[in-house]
């Protein structure tokens, strides 16, 4: 599988595509009034809380980073031990007070995980990567010296013009280019001189083009992100923005809530 890795009922999307074959439609996994998809397990369609519970109860089975592969098959194997009515009572041990919570947490980030994988129908979905961001980023019309200065929501406004300026095929062409500039140095980086002439002449200064993977390697520590969707066909196209992780988003509530404690006694 490719991936490692606003609530609205579930509908059919139009995305940007290739010029060769019919547009596909981007469908939603997500049944109205749900926030976030099924996730297809066996012969089943499990939602969040039940996958965390399945993948809660596989724990002791789970390596330390397991793939979307792995814990699919973890969250399988709770469901033939256990089946769907037992894993769906044993959601509440994800509360209990005794329950350990770096287990309960690993438990919930990971069904998070399998939701956004399986955002689409017919497809795999991961969020998308520096290297189109950065594609994207440098063909909209972002000034190069606000880059640094760009919020979340702006950047993501330039991204959508650039995927809109010039599709998602000429999008992934450019990101492996910029992979081959700017990645591993032990594994993808090459010499400038290496570097493919469309991916230069689309994006001919070497200054712009580190200002916007700079800023994309930001934007990833920016929150939620849109989605590359990777089609059955081999297709792909860029999908929404799913919403945040809800244990990552309390987390930063309290943070936020603890921070404004401590100002509110500093001022007094």
């Amino acid at each position: 599988m490719h991936a490692s890795l606003a609530e609205r009922p579930a509908r059919p999307q139009k995305s940007v595509q290739p010029a060769s074959g019919p547009l596909p439609l981007l469908v939603e996994r997500r049944l109205p009034g749900e926030l976030f998809p099924r996730v297809p397990v066996r012969s089943f369609q499990l939602t969040r809380e039940q996958v965390a519970s399945a993948l809660f109860l596989q724990r002791r089975t789970l390596d330390v980073l397991p793939t979307d592969m792995e814990l699919l098959d973890a969250a399988g194997r709770a469901l033939d031990f256990h089946g769907l009515s037992g894993v769906t009572a044993r959601i509440a041990d994800l509360e209990a007070e005794d329950a350990p919570e770096r287990d309960v947490n690993d438990a919930w980030c990971y069904a998070y995980r399998l939701c956004v994988e399986h955002w689409y129908q017919d497809a795999v979905s991961e969020w998308i990567g520096q290297y189109l961001m950065a594609a994207a980023l440098y063909v909209s019309d972002a000034p190069s010296t606000a880059l640094r200065r760009l919020s979340p929501a702006e950047f993501d406004g330039h991204l959508a013009e650039g995927v809109a300026r010039i599709g998602v095929r000429a999008l992934v062409r450019l990101g492996d280019g910029a992979r081959r500039e700017f990645g591993n140095p032990h594994m993808d980086r090459v010499p400038e001189s290496w570097l493919e002439a469309d991916y230069l002449a689309a994006m001919p200064k070497r200054g712009r083009r580190k200002a916007c993977h700079e800023a994309a390697m930001a934007r990833q520590l920016g929150g939620p992100r849109a989605l590359m969707v990777w089609f059955d066909d081999g297709r792909y196209a860029v999908g929404a923005t799913p919403p945040e992780n809800p244990l990552t988003a309390a987390y930063d509530a309290q943070l936020r809530a603890r921070a404004a404690r401590r100002k509110a006694r500093v001022a007094a």
